[in-house]
């Protein structure tokens, strides 16, 4: 997500194109012509657009700046002795000894959290959730923690398309969701239809993504925090990589949350032969088609397979006038790239086009790292086996269109 900053900034470049047209025209006293009155259309579209992804990213960046203003302030020496380490835990834990200090303090709250006890190293959510802690005055300093959630954003297409991210709740989650409300002109004495709006409801289940990484006994011997922040990053990059390819599939992904696509209700339509045009078509068509079901609103976005990546870089909206890929926006929107759509190689890639702010993403309980020094043993390595609970859906599948987008 960009800042709000460089989009006002943006903006307000856009509106002084808008007022040199204006000013030319006044100028040489006349009225607009066809040319400068379809270019300062299309210029107080890109600025309202502009503008209203600016609002979205100045209030993330208020949220973001509250959570740091709650971060509790503490003394030097809290800070210097309560600092988490994960290496020092695998140590204790493979050399059949109990956790100590904070680790062992974090694995108590961790274990509180799950209501339940954890095998292995227990990490509470406040240390996995992004930005929660100052680390400049916090007791925790999670430099390895932090890492594996710094990882997880920074790779992870779900944070980008605007999720709408519910943070950590309990198991069985149900969202009510609105529906529609039943109103209609009447004579003047007849009876009025019922105005209630009827509600269906999501129901979030925790779903577990795991993962592991094999660590030399010598890396852990030398106890770096580089080494520690490496290996998390890595189990970070890993569990978003995971996520993407299972939320952005064109069917579901056995065991994880399901597919937007394969959401009910989801929209389709007929794609264009391939030819010439045909990608731009189908990109135009995708957003007629949720325009005739419901209209434009929301944080509208783009999905598509890697595979389309170089016919849209290459495809005009008009030929030969206007990219339709240009400043990472795909006709007007913004457009984004996953391997987790269907692709067939050098034929076709499948794509999703809709309102993300309608897929609501919960993560349930603590991060657990098991500790396995046993099968890699032969190899001087030790197993950390990552686990995470999480789950998400989308509220109205019409909230989304998906199409398959031919290239040859």
């Amino acid at each position: 997500m960009k800042t709000s900053k460089s989009l006002f900034e943006s903006r307000a470049e856009v509106l002084e194109k808008m007022e040199e047209i204006v000013a030319l025209a006044k100028t040489e006293e006349r009225d607009l012509t066809e040319d400068e009155t379809t270019n300062f259309d299309s210029l107080s579209e890109k600025a309202d657009a502009l503008e209203v992804e600016a609002k979205r990213s100045q209030k993330w960046e208020d949220m973001q700046k509250a959570k740091v203003k709650q971060a509790p302030a503490v003394s030097e020496t809290e800070k210097v002795s309560r600092n988490w380490s994960l290496f020092k835990a695998i140590n204790e834990i493979r050399n059949g000894k109990p956790l100590t200090g904070l680790e062992a303090e974090m694995h108590q709250e961790a274990e509180k959290e799950a209501r339940k006890s954890l095998q292995g190293i227990g990490i509470p959510t406040m240390m996995t959730e992004k930005r929660a802690i100052d680390q400049t005055n916090s007791a925790i300093a999670p430099t390895a923690v932090g890492a594996y959630v710094d990882s997880l954003q920074a790779e992870a297409l779900y944070t980008r398309v605007g999720v709408t991210n519910l943070g950590t709740v309990a198991a069985d989650t149900v969202l009510p969701i609105a529906g529609g409300s039943t109103v209609g002109w009447k004579t003047e004495v007849a009876a009025a239809a019922d105005g209630g709006a009827n509600f269906d409801k999501l129901t979030l289940s925790p779903k577990r993504l795991t993962g592991y990484a094999n660590i030399s006994n010598q890396l852990l011997i030398q106890n770096g925090p580089a080494a520690e922040a490496s290996v998390m990053r890595d189990l970070g990059r890993n569990a978003a990589t995971q996520i993407d390819a299972a939320m952005f599939a064109s069917s579901n992904v056995t065991a994880a949350p399901g597919c937007i696509a394969a959401t009910s209700g989801v929209l389709t339509f007929v794609e264009a032969t391939f030819g010439s045009g045909s990608v731009a078509s189908d990109m135009l068509e995708a957003i007629q088609t949720i325009a005739n079901d419901h209209g434009l609103d929301g944080n509208l976005q783009f999905v598509n397979s890697w595979e389309l990546y170089s016919a849209i870089k290459n495809e005009a909206m008009v030929s030969s006038v206007s990219p339709l890929y240009q400043d990472d926006r795909l006709a007007g929107y913004p457009g984004w790239f996953s391997s987790g759509p269907a692709k067939s190689a050098g034929a076709s890639g499948d794509g999703i086009f809709g309102d993300f702010s309608r897929v609501f993403f919960a993560t349930f309980g603590p991060t657990s790292i098991l500790v396995d020094p046993y099968t890699r043993a032969a190899e001087n390595e030790v197993r950390l086996v990552v686990n995470n609970h999480v789950d998400w859906g989308v509220a109205s599948g019409a909230s989304f269109v998906k199409y398959t987008t031919l290239i040859a």
